[in-house]
C-alpha cells in the first residue's frame, strides 16, 4: 500500500508497512505483556483467561459477566468461548467519552468529511462509499466552515484549499494534526460564450462591470478571488455579485444560463459546461485530519482506498488536476 512508512516515522507504530489502517486493531500489541496473550490477540476467538488478560480482571469476574448476560460468550463443549471481534466492540460500547471525544467513538461506524466543494474528491466518495468499513457522510461547507467544525469537534477530516499563511489559528490547538496533499488544481474565470476570448484577468471583470457569479464567504474560492483583486489594486466590493453560490458546478451554471457573465470556479467546471476557461491560480487541495482519527483502523482504511482510487487517475479524466504530489503527509500543530 501507500503511507506505512509515513505512520512509523510519525510514531503511530504500524511497524508493518502496509497502508495507513496497518496495525491499529488489537493486533497492535495492546496485552497484558504475556506471551500467551500477545499471541491469542491474533486468534478470531478467546478463552475465559485470554478475556481475562484483556480486561484485566479475573476469570471469576468474567465468569459473573457472562451469566449476567453482559459480556457475549458461547459455550461449546463445556467451555466459554469469545469472539475477539465482539469482546473489543463490548468495550467500546462501555467506553466512556468526554464530550469533545464522541466524535471519535463514532468513527467505526461513521466517517464525517467536511469542507471545500471539489469535483474529484466527491468522485472519489461516490466510488469508495459503498465498499468502506464505515458509512460515509460528507457536507460542502466550504473551506473556512470545515476548518471551524474540525476545530468544534464536527468533523473526522476536512477538504481545504487555503493558502498556508492563512491557517494560523484555523487548526485543532494544542493536539497533533497532519496535512494530507491529494493533489494541485486550477482556479480561475469561467467566461460566458458572449465573451470569449475578451476576458483575462480580475481587471476586466470589474472594469467592465461584468456579473461576477461568487461562492460564499465561507469558500477557499472566495478567499482566492479577494486576493486576486487585492494583487491588482482592487476590492472584492467593486464586483456586481451573482449569489453567493454553493458550487463551483453551480458558478458555471450561473454563467452558462446568463445569470452571470463570469465567474471564479475550477477548471473541470467550465470544461463540462463547454465554457471557456481563464487560469488564474493553482493551489493545493489538503485534508485536515487530527492525529487521534490518523490512528484509527476505519479512517486508515479509507485513506489507503482513497489514495489509490486517485492512483489510478490518468490526466485525461481529470481536466485542471495534478497528482505529482498527491500522498504527501505534513505534521502540523505538535
Amino acid at each position: 500500500m501507500f503511507f506505512g512508512a509515513w505512520i512509523v516515522d510519525l510514531g503511530f507504530g504500524a511497524g508493518s508497512g502496509a497502508g495507513f489502517g496497518a496495525g491499529f486493531g488489537a493486533g497492535s500489541g495492546a496485552g497484558s505483556g504475556s506471551t500467551s496473550f500477545s499471541m491469542a490477540v491474533l486468534m478470531a476467538y478467546w478463552t475465559t483467561r485470554d478475556v481475562a488478560a484483556f480486561l484485566r480482571l479475573n476469570e471469576k469476574k468474567i465468569y459473573a459477566l457472562v451469566k449476567a448476560g453482559k459480556l457475549p460468550a458461547a459455550r461449546i463443549s463445556g467451555k466459554w468461548l469469545f469472539e475477539r471481534e465482539l469482546v473489543e466492540r463490548w468495550v467500546r460500547e462501555h467506553t466512556v467519552y468526554p464530550t469533545e471525544g464522541m466524535l471519535g467513538s463514532l468513527l467505526d461506524r461513521l466517517l464525517v468529511i467536511q469542507g471545500s466543494d471539489d469535483w474529484l474528491l466527491e468522485r472519489a466518495l461516490a466510488a469508495l462509499g459503498w465498499d468502506l468499513r464505515t458509512s460515509l457522510v460528507s457536507s460542502r461547507v466550504g473551506s473556512f466552515k470545515g476548518l471551524e467544525a474540525l476545530r468544534n469537534g464536527l468533523a473526522h477530516v476536512v477538504g481545504f484549499h487555503i493558502e498556508d499563511d492563512e491557517l494560523s489559528g484555523m487548526l485543532p490547538e494544542d493536539a497533533p494534526c497532519y496535512l494530507l496533499d491529494l493533489y494541485e488544481r486550477e482556479q480561475g474565470l469561467v467566461v460566458a460564450e458572449h465573451l470569449r476570448g475578451e476576458i483575462r484577468a480580475m481587471t476586466d471583470v470589474v472594469e467592465r462591470g461584468l456579473r461576477f457569479a461568487a461562492r460564499s464567504p465561507s469558500a477557499g474560492t472566495w478567499r482566492v478571488t479577494e486576493r486576486l483583486l487585492q494583487d491588482l489594486g482592487h476590492e472584492a466590493a467593486e464586483l456586481s455579485v451573482v449569489g453567493p453560490l454553493p458550487s463551483h458546478a453551480d458558478v458555471a451554471l450561473a454563467v452558462r444560463s446568463g445569470r452571470a457573465d463570469v465567474g471564479m470556479a475550477i477548471r473541470v467546471a467550465a470544461e463540462h459546461s463547454g465554457l471557456e476557461f481563464v487560469p488564474l491560480h493553482r493551489e493545493t487541495y489538503r485534508l485536515a485530519i487530527p492525529g487521534c482519527y490518523l490512528r484509527e483502523a476505519p479512517l486508515g482504511d479509507f485513506l489507503d482506498r482513497l489514495l489509490q482510487w486517485l492512483g489510478d487517475r490518468d490526466s485525461g479524466s481529470t481536466p485542471g488536476y495534478g497528482l505529482e504530489h498527491t500522498g504527501r503527509l505534513t505534521p502540523v500543530c505538535v
